[in-house]
């Protein structure tokens, strides 16, 4: 029979002096590599601990991925009234349609607020309107302040001014947190929100702004009072 130990590749005189070199030798090297092994999985298992509470707490305490700002307040959506119509409407605050809808939105609010409920989607149209994103993701950081309506009418009272500079300008109109908003806004935070609904918009198949759904059914351009009864009417 060899007494040969294979991995030193010695042979011994006895299969007690292999079985002795084997102790000594061979069982001292499983236990380093087991050792090893166990500090490895104590290592990254502690690391992945500390990715899943940075990510959590990113969560908890509203952190913008990947921008560094803190959301102020939770999402919401953007809505008025209280009524059993919903309106959904998908515009761009640099699109003139969408300008000439403005205010009938708005009488459609005051007038019928108790039969509708008004919901605002972001619907920037960037191939033709070079401003209207970045004016979406200033109206989404003044609804982080709770501001988003006061903000959305100042845009369209302001169509053809919607470059940065004026966009933080009309922040501090309407009594905002500048320092906030400003970072809001440079950093792109709300940027994710925006695309959301562009998103949804598209799988809805929403090729243009405004573009209305009264109880789910579509309407696009301009929507009156009266209209906006009439479809209502047909539901």
């Amino acid at each position: 029979m060899s007494n040969r130990c294979e991995p030193c590749n010695k042979d011994f005189e006895s299969m007690e002096s292999l079985q002795q070199h084997k102790l000594a030798k061979h069982t001292t090297t499983e236990k380093t590599k087991s050792g090893t092994g166990n500090r490895l999985n104590k290592k990254y298992g502690f690391l992945i601990v500390i990715i899943l509470i940075v990510a959590i707490s990113g969560t908890y305490f509203g952190l913008s991925q990947g921008t560094g700002y803190v959301f102020l307040s939770e999402y919401t959506e953007h809505s008025k009234g209280s009524g059993q119509i919903e309106v959904v409407e998908y515009s761009d605050f640099q699109c003139p349609a969408c300008g000439a809808a403005y205010p009938e939105v708005k009488n459609i609010i005051s007038q019928a607020e108790d039969k509708v409920k008004v919901i605002y989607k972001q619907l920037p149209l960037t191939s033709i309107h070079p401003y209207a994103f970045k004016a979406a993701e200033a109206s989404e950081c003044a609804a982080d302040q709770g501001k988003f309506w006061e903000y959305h009418n100042k845009l369209f009272d302001n169509q053809n001014k919607l470059d940065v500079v004026s966009l933080k300008k009309y922040a501090a109109d309407i009594g905002l947190d500048t320092v906030n908003f400003n970072a809001c806004l440079d950093t792109g935070a709300t940027a994710g929100r925006v695309r959301a609904d562009m998103e949804e918009a598209k799988s809805k198949g929403v090729r243009a702004t405004p573009t209305f759904f009264v109880n789910g059914k579509k309407h696009e351009g301009v929507l009156t009072l009266q209209k906006l009864l009439e479809l209502a009417a047909s539901l």
